[in-house]
């Protein structure tokens, strides 16, 4: 089996997963207080190399691969508090909103 790092971003945290054991190695909460780490919170994320680089609620972050420390966090100023789309040369992350919709048949025409 691949030995790649699965790396997730969830409800404002960024975590490794071992893709062997389905095991969480680690966990980081990127924003605290008010704002930030709370449930409904997505959260973009972009491997490359030994970085893991996030986005979140307008805040854009680079973790340690190996351990999941914040390295550095950028506030984007001026750039509001949405999601925050990563690119890369060859890779690109961004949200894509599923929307369903529920047809009920009431069985009355």
């Amino acid at each position: 089996m691949n030995s790649e790092p699965l790396i997730i971003g969830s409800n404002g945290y960024v975590s490794r997963i071992d893709v062997v054991t389905g095991q969480e190695l680690w966990r980081t909460k990127l924003l605290s207080g008010l704002l930030g780490g709370s449930s409904c919170t997505d959260v973009s994320v972009l491997l490359r190399e030994q970085f893991v680089f996030a986005g979140t609620h307008g805040h854009l972050f680079c973790l340690d691969l190996a351990t999941g420390k914040i390295l550095w966090k950028n506030e984007l100023k001026g750039m509001g508090y949405n999601d925050v789309a990563l690119a890369m040369e060859g890779v690109s992350i961004q949200f894509l909103t599923k929307v369903e919709r529920s047809h009920s048949n009431t069985g009355s025409h």
